[in-house]
């Protein structure tokens, strides 16, 4: 995801807080929109990750490529291109414990290569991703289902602001406080560690 990109989500859930959340504040509402954006980003991810392989799918060509270097699930191999020239790629991530110890430095392993994408695999790696991939979404379908739930089970249950303070309180259906942010040590820690960690997210950008 580009700078662009993030900060547009940013200011989108800001947003959506603002002028959604804080008008709609239902408990069951608030829990379904936080599963739902989940599952919308886990869609995101299997999205970028289906589009790379469909490329490999189409442009990829076979060849064995020359292990060069394996660490933490870092995977440094040499091969040749269409062109003839001697090319050196790196793939971190998505190389299961199994495909990972089947390869070692010094030796070839069989890869395919996508010059219009630049990206490689491991054959054995891309086969198994192509037969898992559809499996990924099923858990944007279960958190879907569970933010759901939530809506219907909890949607008496309503969330307000402490006025001037970023802590909120819960009350149920007679307007009786169930949970308070600001009384509540365990929460008002998380809700504290929650913010300083957003803020020294941001100065380190």
């Amino acid at each position: 995801m580009t700078t662009l990109q993030t900060l547009a989500a940013g200011a989108f859930l800001m947003a959506y807080y603002y002028f959604v959340l804080r008008k709609y504040n239902t408990l069951g509402f608030r829990l379904f929109s936080l599963f739902f954006f989940v599952g919308v980003a886990v869609c995101y991810w299997w999205y970028i990750d289906y589009i790379d392989l469909k490329c490999v799918q189409q442009t990829g060509i076979a060849t064995q490529a020359l292990v060069l270097k394996k660490s933490a699930n870092s995977l440094d191999v040499q091969f040749t291109d269409q062109a003839g020239k001697s090319v050196i790629r790196t793939r971190t991530g998505g190389i299961s414990v199994e495909e990972f110890a089947a390869v070692q430095a010094g030796k070839s392993a069989p890869i395919l290569y996508s010059p219009v994408s630049d990206t490689f695999y491991l054959t054995s790696t891309y086969q198994r991703q192509i037969h898992d991939n559809v499996y990924f979404l099923v858990f944007p379908g279960l958190l879907f289902l569970i933010g759901t739930l939530c809506w219907i089970f909890l949607r008496k249950y309503r969330v307000h602001a402490h006025e001037g303070t970023m802590y909120e309180y819960v009350t149920d259906e007679h307007g009786n406080v169930v949970l308070d942010d600001a009384r509540n040590s365990t929460t008002k820690s998380l809700r504290t560690y929650s913010t300083l960690s957003k803020l020294i997210q941001i100065f380190e950008r």
